[in-house]
């Protein structure tokens, strides 16, 4: 019985991990290709006049600021929007907890705990997931319309950074605290562009990174800016029509395989937490531990072909 409820606890370990790697495969691809793109549209014949004459000298050092280190999630905390410190980590784990708690005094087996904190942290982890994606989301939808304003100052005659805090005042949250955050830092003696790389570092968006360089290139090259941030305005624009797009044409596929592949397992544990009674043959004879060991198998190839069925559309 040990052994079995073991090696469930284990496959779910392996299938949160699986699921980790897969969506960080196909979410580093489509940054590479972004930044690819990115990249094309920078180096233009346009462009290239003025880039001709320029040394391959190094970079001035850049300032030491004496920014607070921080817990090791304060990062992930603000990519996915929420108060930094020990609050929502201890909130987290003390839910977890008194679920395994419960699930292991109605079981009566400890065994119960491990499968019920890994159920717990799979929901914890898709939870701030889609915090992260949300909050990138808007970032990125709000992207265009601040370059657009920054196009439209630096064409009256204003210098990039003045019109880079004048058109960060004007934006809403939550861009408008990551342009806060950019200005504090040229302020303390960071140029426009590094300032910008390093509040945009806990977001991890490549569009920044982008926008950064375009930055950097204009500050200490010169040129029309201007024209390359209009350009990404209108590409990401582009980008993020395309997206709601397939967003919309791939929804209930990708809706029907979550509710597919998290269903049974989760009404697994409520039915052997509410009904224990119920659910003791499964824990206590042969049989129930062949069955339980099948389906654990076929949820595994189920999840896999689903997954595979939502990334090929």
């Amino acid at each position: 019985m040990a052994f079995v409820l073991l090696l469930c606890s284990a496959a779910l370990i392996l299938v949160a991990l699986a699921v980790e790697l897969w969506g960080g495969a196909a979410a580093r691809e489509q940054r590479r290709l972004s930044l690819q793109h990115a990249e094309q549209r920078l180096s233009r014949p346009d462009t290239a006049p003025r880039l001709a004459g320029i040394s391959d000298a190094p970079p001035p050092p850049m300032p030491v600021t004496s920014t607070p280190a921080g817990l090791p999630w304060d990062a992930l905390m603000r990519r996915a929007a929420l108060p930094t410190g020990w609050r929502v980590p201890l909130l987290i784990v003390a839910a977890a907890a008194l679920l395994a708690w419960i699930a292991s005094a109605r079981l009566g087996t400890v065994w119960a705990a491990p499968i019920v904190l890994v159920l717990s942290a799979l929901a914890a982890w898709f939870w701030v997931s889609r915090r992260i994606t949300r909050l990138q989301t808007k970032l990125l939808r709000q992207l265009p319309d601040f370059l657009d304003n920054l196009v439209r100052l630096a064409g009256l005659g204003n210098s990039l950074q003045m019109a880079f805090q004048t058109s960060a005042a004007q934006m809403p949250m939550p861009l408008r605290g990551l342009l806060d955050a950019t200005v504090s830092y040229t302020r303390s003696g960071l140029d426009l562009d590094r300032a910008l790389a390093q509040a945009a570092q806990p977001y991890r968006l490549e569009a920044l990174n982008v926008l950064s360089v375009v930055l950097g290139v204009s500050v200490r090259i010169g040129g029309r800016a201007d024209q390359i941030l209009q350009r990404m305005a209108d590409f990401m624009r582009d980008l993020d029509q395309a997206q709601q797009e397939l967003m919309a044409t791939t929804s209930e596929t990708r809706m029907s395989a979550w509710v597919l592949g998290l269903l049974p397992p989760i009404s697994a544990v409520l039915m052997a937490i509410t009904s224990p009674d119920f659910f003791q043959p499964i824990i206590q004879e042969p049989l129930g531990h062949k069955l339980l060991l099948w389906a654990l198998g076929l949820e595994l190839i189920g999840g896999f072909l689903l997954y595979r069925l939502a990334k090929s559309i």
